[in-house]
């Protein structure tokens, strides 16, 4: 199923809001990282989806991996870097997936 594309962006084309269209690496990718910017037990209906906040602990490669593959069984986490980067404040976390 397509979804929005995040951030809430407009298709210069139709003027609708852009969508991403489901099984494309830009989908994928998206929605790893919608897993990893959510904290668990923050959605209702999927209490477990979503990982510890980067900004207070260090990604859990374990974790994502196993948020990826309840979530998003067709991808396999193969690797997982943060990195936390003393000048902005921010973690930046890349990841590596396979299908």
């Amino acid at each position: 199923m397509d979804t929005l594309k995040f951030p809430l962006t407009f298709s210069k084309d139709t003027r609708e809001l852009a969508k991403l269209t489901d099984g494309t690496d830009e989908f994928i990718k998206q929605i790893i990282s919608v897993c990893i910017l959510t904290e668990p037990f923050i959605l209702p209906l999927t209490p477990d989806f979503g990982t510890a906040d980067p900004a207070f602990s260090v990604i859990s490669p374990e974790q994502l991996m196993l948020a990826a593959s309840k979530f998003i069984p067709e991808v396999s986490i193969v690797a997982v870097n943060s990195q936390f980067e003393e000048d902005t404040g921010s973690v930046n976390v890349k990841f590596i997936y396979n299908r």
